[in-house]
């Protein structure tokens, strides 16, 4: 397939086609419905601003399945992500925009496997870190 990515092109360094999120009120709001979300931390603005938060914190596993789709989108069908170590290091605000970024930390072959190891971080606008994750893609 003309354009698909192949483990032979990569190089160690190379970075991900990074990745811009508002965390809108709207769409997160109607994710807590779906999701049943019972921490008033994550949907009630009073209850955040009482505990010291500026604004209600988007929950991390909202903000953690926006890093496989990253990966995934630049990946394609080429392989499949094997594991993934994420690190939350700051809140991340509803109605703040948060930039992922990600490049190809290790290349490695083993008999049989093509590994890539990319490392990810997610900033605020101001350059903030607020994840960083390991995420580990195998090759088909």
């Amino acid at each position: 397939m003309a354009g698909a990515l192949r483990f032979e092109d990569i190089q160690e360094g190379e970075r991900l086609p990074e990745l811009r999120r508002q965390m809108d009120r709207e769409t997160y709001l109607a994710y807590n419905r779906l999701t049943k979300e019972i921490n008033p931390l994550h949907f009630d603005q009073a209850y955040a601003q009482r505990l010291g938060f500026r604004e209600i914190v988007v929950a991390g596993v909202y903000t953690f399945s926006f890093i496989p789709k990253m990966v995934e989108d630049w990946l394609g069908d080429a392989g499949f992500i094997r594991r993934i170590e994420i690190h939350y290091r700051n809140p991340i605000y509803l109605g703040g925009t948060i930039v992922q970024k990600a490049l190809v930390r290790k290349k490695r072959v083993e008999p049989d496997q093509k590994w890539i190891e990319c490392e990810v971080t997610v900033e605020d606008e101001e350059g903030n870190l607020l994840t960083s994750a390991a995420v580990t893609v195998e090759f088909y």
